[in-house]
């Protein structure tokens, strides 16, 4: 599992509720996300920084409800797979969800 992968699985998931002008050009708005092909995301940051990034890029325009989505997102993925890519923050999110 490759950070770059799980970035695009949310950009991906965020393209089926608001579009994918939209959630392409959020991603790009963070400046830590760049496509180095029609298919293909780049990470100019480390992964935790860029995964936070996307994530409050989202919620700045559509609020909670991004947010969860990214969350569910995450989740699909084994969590020893990912841990070393999620920020403390996110990590939280990802597990106070679970407990719900």
């Amino acid at each position: 599992m490759v950070p770059n992968e799980l970035i695009k699985k949310i950009i991906d998931e965020q393209s089926q509720i608001i579009g994918v002008d939209l959630a392409r050009s959020r991603a790009l708005a963070t400046g830590a996300i760049s496509y180095s092909s029609a298919q293909d995301v780049t990470l100019s940051e480390e992964p935790p920084i860029v995964l936070d990034k996307l994530i409050n890029s989202y919620k700045e325009i559509f609020g909670q409800a991004s947010v969860d989505v990214c969350v569910d997102v995450i989740r699909k993925f084994p969590f020893q797979e990912i841990s070393q890519y999620i920020s403390p923050s996110i990590q939280g999110l990802v597990s106070a969800k679970k407990r719900k």
